[in-house]
């Protein structure tokens, strides 16, 4: 086996600028986040099975300490009373991710570890992704100088809700309500879908709904329920806990006792979904479904107005399984008045926000909120959201493998290019390193050096040492250049972290595959059902026989990977064919380079598919809709 067309895959992105940023403020840390946040919370502990809400307010002491005060409703206690912690910890890394300690976990030790998720543009957001906690966490800082002229115009809204804290009566809805400024919300047409009502898309009307705010940007939110409709078949209405945004771009609601999540976004026509944002939602499929069971999901997402596209990587836990990473690409398309046609979602707040709802017995509540801007900080700068897989680019949330070729962005990180002339890739490169740390198990600081294979200005490629962790301790990056050190940038391990490395250098589009014969795969020249045809990837983690990163895959005997690593396929109707993998291991003879040989399954389909792969808690490009990664096939 060789590998000869795919020789330059660790340097072809170069040419991709998907992570260039621009300075506006400070890198964050915990002082970023200080003062009082209005929190509205929403889940599910699926160890106890009580579904539980809250409403009231954080107060972050800017050094990693906050206080909890408010109420919230359980489903499981005698008095539906939520039970919560006072007080717990919070860090804010220099990426914007934010981790913090559920407080509305009280056991000894946690069931659900922290809440993870990120600062965005004026909001919180986040999700307990490890633990029994199927939960939507949302925080606005409290305002000063509200008052109801402080809602004025369209909004878009979204809610979910479990109805009297049960998971088989969920409902939510997707829907524009008009604020007067002056406390009246006018006759609100509401459109949605419930359990109750078979998922069938339903309209209802709340006539005379009415809000008030007071001066701190809290008040409340009334929605009179629809005439003649019964009560477990009203979509949205009551009484709601009501806070705003201080520039009134977006307001958050929950009612007191009820198991409820209302967002409404104000409108932006002509906004585009650009840049890196959080994102954390809430899902349900209702019983009957082939995925029914709850979920829940925090990450990000890296939208590429100008490619049309979106790279993204989402932490998903549910019910009914083991937390896992999933990364895809995916098209997001919206109309001129900022929402997406035949679909339930809309941009907000100038384009800094972007809500979702799911429909037909998919009940969901999705907030996607843009990351606060990173400035350069020093001569040598890392880009603390700039750590992403060297081959599909997927962004900085998604776990770090050991073996895996990451690509660093940043200023100052080299003179010049240059790139490494042979194997052992060395660890300094053109008067660059790559430094990684970590706490080990004793909780000593460990420093490790990455084997560096390509350096410029602006971008290096460099392999993950075999000897970092990977279960889920943080990985710490810095760039070194000529003794100058940078900023630190933070990234979650994991077992596997699997990119395919694709033709055009975008982590987009048709995949770095060869025939037997060690011709491309093309449109022009496609792959056969039951061919076997070799796959190049990175991020599939430990292997077998102990080898230095960065060192050439030996031949004899081939060095295979430990975690079993299943490929296939799907077609334009997400119909998925198994293929069967014959190795999978370091291509031999080639550096920081994974090569899994997949023989087809037989009778595909002709024409364009989607690479579909799984490995361990890693799963790349996962349906015909969220195309990543591609192969052109024939009869």
């Amino acid at each position: 086996m060789k590998v000869i067309s795919v020789r330059n895959l660790l340097c072809m992105a170069a040419a991709f600028a998907g992570f260039a940023c621009t300075a506006f403020a400070q890198l964050p840390s915990a002082a970023s986040l200080k003062g009082a946040y209005y929190v509205r919370y929403l889940g599910e502990d699926t160890g106890s099975g009580a579904v539980v809400s809250f409403q009231g307010t954080m107060t972050f002491d800017g050094t990693g300490k906050y206080t909890v005060a408010g109420a919230g409703a359980s489903s499981k206690t005698t008095d539906h009373a939520l039970k919560f912690l006072s007080s717990g910890n919070y860090y804010v890394l220099s990426n914007a991710l934010v981790i913090l300690d559920n407080p509305f976990d009280t056991a000894s030790p946690s069931n659900s570890g922290p809440i993870y998720g990120g600062m965005g543009t004026g909001i919180v957001s986040g999700s307990s992704t490890e633990g029994t906690f199927l939960d939507i966490f949302l925080a606005v800082p409290a305002s000063t100088a509200a008052s109801n002229a402080t809602l004025s115009g369209t909004y878009n809204v979204a809610s979910l809700e479990f109805l009297n804290g049960d998971t088989k009566q969920t409902r939510d809805t997707f829907f524009p309500l008009t604020a007067d400024g002056k406390g009246g919300l006018g006759s609100v047409t509401i459109n949605g879908t419930a359990q109750s009502l078979s998922g069938a898309a339903t309209v209802q009307t709340s006539a005379g709904a009415t809000y008030a705010l007071n001066a701190n940007g809290s008040g409340t939110m009334t929605l009179p329920a629809p005439s003649g409709v019964s009560a477990g078949n009203v979509l949205l209405s009551g009484g709601k806990v009501l806070y705003t945004a201080a520039d009134g771009s977006f307001f958050i609601a929950g009612g007191t006792g009820t198991y409820d999540l209302v967002f409404g976004a104000k409108a932006a026509p002509g906004a585009s979904f650009d840049g890196l944002y959080f994102s954390a939602y809430l899902q349900n499929y209702a019983t009957g479904s082939s995925s029914d069971g709850v979920y829940a999901v925090s990450g990000s997402t890296n939208a590429l107005s100008a490619l049309g596209k979106v790279l993204a990587h989402e932490r998903t836990n549910s019910d009914s399984s083991y937390p896992y990473d999933y990364t895809y690409t995916d098209t997001y398309q919206f109309g001129a008045n900022g929402i997406a046609a035949n679909s339930n979602q809309a941009l907000g707040a100038a384009g800094n926000l972007m809500i979702v709802a799911g429909s037909g017995g998919n009940y969901m509540l999705g907030v996607y909120t843009k990351s606060v801007p990173m400035t350069p900080v020093g001569a040598v700068y890392l880009n603390p959201q700039g750590v992403v897989n060297a081959a599909n680019y997927i962004p900085f949330t998604a776990q770090v493998s050991p073996g895996e070729v990451v690509t660093l962005y940043g200023s100052g990180l080299a003179g010049q290019v240059a790139t490494a002339g042979g194997t052992p890739f060395p660890n300094t490169l053109g008067g660059a390193q790559v430094n990684i740390a970590y706490k080990d198990a004793t909780n000593t600081t460990v420093n490790v050096t990455a084997p560096v294979y390509y350096v410029s200005p602006t971008q290096i490629s460099a392999v993950v040492p075999y000897t970092v962790p990977s279960d889920g301790t943080t990985l710490v990056f810095s760039v070194t250049y000529n003794g100058v050190t940078s900023n630190a940038a933070s990234v979650y391990s994991g077992p596997a972290s699997p990119g395919i490395f694709t033709v055009g250098s975008t982590g987009i589009g048709s995949a770095a595959v060869l025939h037997a014969d060690y011709s491309l795969v093309t449109a022009a020249n496609p792959a056969h059902s039951g061919e076997t045809i070799q796959l190049f990837l990175t991020g599939l983690g430990a292997v077998k026989n102990s080898i230095a990163a960065g060192s050439a895959g030996p031949t004899n005997p081939l060095n295979t990977t430990t975690i079993p690593v299943d490929i296939g396929v799907r077609d334009s109707g997400g119909v998925f064919y198994d293929g069967k993998v014959a190795f999978s291991g370091l291509a031999p003879g080639w550096g920081g380079l994974y090569q899994v040989n997949l023989t087809l399954p037989a009778n595909l389909p002709t024409g364009t598919l989607t690479l579909s792969v799984y490995c361990g808690d890693g799963t790349t490009s996962g349906d015909a809709w969220n195309e990543e990664a591609t192969i052109a096939v024939a009869k």
